[in-house]
């Protein structure tokens, strides 16, 4: 560095002026320059280890670290838990609560992959001319997805204020309803078992009139799903005979459907209002499905690009959505 001063060093090679004055110290005291001895205990695994627990775990993603950890020893590595933990956290693994998702075979992948391609140029106006609709069961306290927690000492835990009450064979109701980028359409609780009959009087009594209120005389695109009602011989004569144009639909695919986000809400709203009887809940689902603002349901629409753009990335596999 001699004849050069530290700063314009600094400047060539990309570091501070301090660093530079650092270096030429120890080299000027040593005549060269050495890592110094690092202190702490010393890492019991290398890195050769540890690409074979990234092996161990990869293997089977639902072991456990005390699985892992044994596994593990039969390779030569005595280490505790904690420090499986650690190595695969500094792997970026993180012990998570398995998303639940419908079994898709190799034939649903490549019909759902085939499906989100022929419309991956559809603009949020197309999806705006779609009505999607679908049929759920609603019971007397669902919606509580993330449990209910309380503040209870430890000898407190079984008092019955600290309780979230069960039961076995809770009340539920089905029903079926419609939504389209403007909003809720119609929503009706299905009393009985639903056939290719009862179907159609769905379709008549609900749909109908839905699609009258949301878009007058322009052209929809109505959607359902698979569900061997939906696909009868008499439920696509009353489509026909309607001139509703029926949209094909990829088996085993709610992730494309944004009524499922919904149904999820209604849920969430109707657990809030706390019904006790069938008769609360039938009150609580039809004061709900009317708070659902058409705000929500664009967004929901809006989301439809981005999708399909999911579906094609996972070639066809599950999605966030």
């Amino acid at each position: 560095m001699e004849g050069n001063p530290s700063r314009m060093v600094a400047k060539d090679v990309g570091c501070s002026q301090s660093a530079v004055s650092k270096i030429w110290t120890k080299y000027k005291q040593h005549g060269m320059v050495v890592k110094a001895k690092r202190t702490g205990r010393p890492r019991k695994t290398s890195k050769r280890q540890d690409k074979q627990l990234k092996a161990i775990c990869l293997e089977n993603r639902k072991s456990t670290t005390k699985q892992m950890k044994h596994k593990w020893e039969e390779v030569g590595v005595n280490v505790c838990d904690r420090t499986v933990r650690n190595r695969l956290k500094e792997m970026g693994f993180q012990y998570r609560k398995a998303k639940r998702k419908p079994a898709l075979t190799p034939k649903h992948k490549r019909t759902r992959l085939q499906w989100a391609k022929e419309r991956q140029s559809w603009t949020v106006d197309d999806w705006m001319k779609v009505v999607f609709s679908d049929e759920s069961r609603i019971c007397i306290g669902q919606g509580d997805d993330a449990g209910t927690f309380v503040w209870c000492r430890s000898s407190e835990i079984y008092e019955e204020a600290c309780l979230k009450k069960t039961t076995k064979f809770p009340q539920s109701l089905m029903i079926w309803g419609c939504m389209s980028g403007k909003g809720t359409g119609e929503m009706t609780v299905v009393n009985s078992s639903i056939n290719a009959q009862v179907y159609i009087d769905i379709l008549d009594s609900f749909l109908i009139p839905s699609i009258e209120q949301m878009f007058g005389d322009d052209e929809i695109i109505f959607q359902d799903d698979n569900a061997s009602c939906h696909r009868a011989k008499t439920v696509k004569a009353f489509l026909e005979e309607r001139h509703i144009q029926s949209m094909s639909w990829p088996a085993n695919s709610p992730d494309l459907n944004p009524i499922e986000n919904l149904w999820w809400r209604l849920k969430k709203m109707v657990h809030k209002k706390g019904p006790t009887s069938k008769a609360d809940l039938a009150t609580a689902i039809k004061e709900s499905w009317h708070q659902i603002d058409a705000e929500y349901c664009l967004s929901l629409i809006k989301s439809m690009p981005h999708r399909l753009k999911a579906v094609i990335k996972a070639k066809g596999g599950a999605t966030k959505y």
